[in-house]
């Protein structure tokens, strides 16, 4: 490994005028049949000099997603990574060429057929979940030359699994959605109440869904928010707190380091030496 750089260009979220989007660089939606079940499809392309490496950051949102990592044309590796609570580095090479997608946080059981707590921080070869094909679809997604090829490979492999998934419970969902549009700052025991459920059933029913409690997905929201608002020029850090409902940038500071793994000044520092 001839270099190693910390990467922290990884899409965070973004905001179009006040509504968040649920899109990041390089992320597309999926076609509207899997649109309730996959959140985005996105490809990276690992932006550096052949042979040198970095440290990518997977930043924590609450998903379980699956990708493929190929090198002109070939597969060299296909993940699933469970939902997270704390930002994750790995090593990438230059040149490599990373494409996935992102369900959505409720998911995970219905399209991949895992158990999102059982999955929870984890990152497990696609095989072990998926079993054979999961190696087809590694080379079709590699061997793929342009964004309609890319679709049609996942449209053909999704589709089938769409076909035979159970929609969302629509009560979990609401939750989620409702947590993602506000940034992680909604009330939960309002959202429980508007659902038509009592705080202890949704805390049941959203854990076995997502994999995480109401509250641990909240916090990630928020963090992840708050990164997007960093990469999106933010330096104030009171500011920020106020945005996320914290009543002081110290307790903002704690909960944003325990799950991106840094202080925000520090990743602050970070963007503002990068040369582009």
């Amino acid at each position: 490994m001839r270099s190693m750089r910390r990467s922290t260009r990884p899409p965070p979220d973004v905001s179009l005028a006040d509504a968040p989007r649920r899109f990041f660089e390089g992320e597309q939606p999926p076609p509207e049949p899997f649109a309730e079940h996959v959140l985005a499809r996105w490809t990276i392309d690992v932006n550096i000099p052949a042979g040198d490496a970095a440290l990518h950051t997977i930043w924590p949102d609450g998903c379980t997603s699956l990708f493929v990592v190929a090198n002109k044309g070939a597969p060299v590796a296909a993940t699933m990574i469970g939902p997270r609570l704390r930002a994750l580095r790995v090593p990438v090479r230059g040149g490599l060429v990373l494409r996935g997608i992102r369900l959505w946080p409720d998911t995970a059981a219905h399209v991949l057929g895992v158990n999102p707590i059982a999955v929870r921080d984890l990152m497990r070869p696609a095989a072990e979940v998926l079993g054979v094909g999961a190696l087809s679809l590694a080379r079709a997604l590699a061997r793929a030359d342009d964004d309609a090829a890319l679709e049609a490979v996942w449209a053909e492999w999704l589709a089938p699994r769409i076909e035979a998934a159970e929609l969302p419970d629509p009560d979990v969902r609401y939750v989620v959605r409702r947590l993602i549009d506000s940034e992680g700052r909604y009330d939960i025991a309002r959202a429980a109440s508007e659902s038509g459920l009592s705080r202890r059933a949704l805390d049941r029913r959203f854990g076995a869904a997502v994999g995480l409690s109401p509250l641990q997905f909240a916090r990630i929201r928020r963090v992840r928010a708050a990164i997007g608002h960093v990469f999106s020029g933010a330096r104030d850090v009171n500011a920020m707190a106020e945005r996320a409902g914290h009543p002081d940038a110290a307790s903002f500071a704690r909960e944003f380091r325990s799950v991106a793994g840094l202080a925000p000044q520090h990743l602050m520092r970070e963007l503002d030496q990068l040369e582009y």
